[in-house]
């Protein structure tokens, strides 16, 4: 590109977006007609949210914290001794962890941004990742598997087998699943129940919002409350399917968190006590929903404890596979 396209292509940029600054701004600020007062009560909403369940906020930004710490430390810790050589899937599984520390704050984000909701359906995002993980601690299946990477044609590399990849990546979601919380998970019937159901609704907000679909439109055309803003209001049916569902997501992984740390990694036991502490912290939370009446309360107190069997003493270890290493 010479100078003069390029000039003449700066100039063009410059032009739509004084054409759409013209045609969009009020008062000298672009959006402030509409967008800018959505905004403005997005932050007032979010405010009654954070305020409303200050316990919630607590608890997640001291686990958040944790969580943090522990991926910084075992980044440092692996930028100064080497990364491990012999564990082939150990920079995956601690990349996964980043992935889902991510996620996490960006569902609390929309979550106090008046979006809970929004954050539920990240939700669902996370507890398949936190799934997955689950089975690579505790030996249910290779990383190799869980990626799909395994049983592909010899001589073939990934990029060709992108199909079979997905179908072998559902396949064995579907099989995990099934060993958590459904038939074969030896749950209680009613706990896998509930389990499963719960599970269910966050396809319902996932799949096209239907659940805030069908919420704002009922308030419209049965409660006839016609006050219909761009920014969601506060709702405490709404508000509390994320606050507990995340509580429970978050559990999860606290659970999981001592599985990123490599089996070298020097002994802390600060770190030991404060996960000891959020421990505490989380199955609390929990047992206080069973205390109102929440039957979800035991059964996904029986669901953690039989499934997620790790402690402060955890350290990883690379599942065990079929397949020959992979070529690096």
């Amino acid at each position: 590109m010479n100078e003069a396209t390029d000039a003449a292509r700066m100039a063009e940029i410059k032009r739509r977006q004084t054409l759409l600054f013209d045609a969009f701004s009020h008062n000298g600020v672009l959006g402030d007609r509409y967008l800018g007062k959505a905004m403005d009560a997005e932050k007032k909403i979010g405010e009654i949210f954070v305020g409303t369940y200050y316990g919630h906020r607590i608890l997640t930004d001291a686990f958040l914290d944790f969580f943090g710490g522990t991926l910084i430390e075992q980044i440092e810790l692996n930028n100064k001794i080497g990364w491990p050589q012999e564990d082939e899937y150990y920079v995956t599984c601690l990349m996964m962890f980043l992935t889902m520390f991510r996620s996490v704050r960006a569902s609390e984000i929309t979550s106090v941004n008046s979006y809970p909701l929004q954050g539920y359906i990240i939700q669902r995002s996370i507890k398949d990742q936190v799934f997955v993980l689950c089975a690579a601690a505790s030996g249910v299946a290779s990383f190799g598997a869980l990626f799909g990477w395994e049983g592909l044609p010899e001589g073939q590399s990934p990029e060709q087998n992108q199909e079979l990849i997905v179908r072998n990546r559902r396949k064995i979601e579907g099989k995990i699943k099934d060993q958590l919380i459904g038939t074969k998970s030896n749950l209680k019937p009613e706990t896998s129940a509930l389990l499963v159901r719960l599970d269910q609704m966050f396809n319902v907000e996932a799949h096209r919002g239907l659940f805030s679909l069908f919420r704002e439109s009922h308030k419209v055309l049965v409660e006839h409350k016609l006050d219909v803003s761009l920014a969601p209001p506060p709702d405490a049916l709404r508000d509390t399917m994320f606050v507990n569902r995340a509580t429970e997501t978050n559990w999860m992984i606290h659970r999981l968190i001592p599985y990123m740390r490599r089996k070298d990694t020097p002994a802390n036991e600060e770190w030991s006590k404060k996960w000891k502490l959020l421990e505490d912290h989380f199955r609390w939370m929990v047992e206080s929903l069973g205390a109102i009446g929440k039957d979800i309360s035991p059964a996904f107190i029986e669901f953690i404890d039989a499934k997620f069997k790790f402690d402060a003493t955890t350290y990883y270890s690379e599942p065990e596979t079929t397949e020959p290493k992979r070529k690096v």
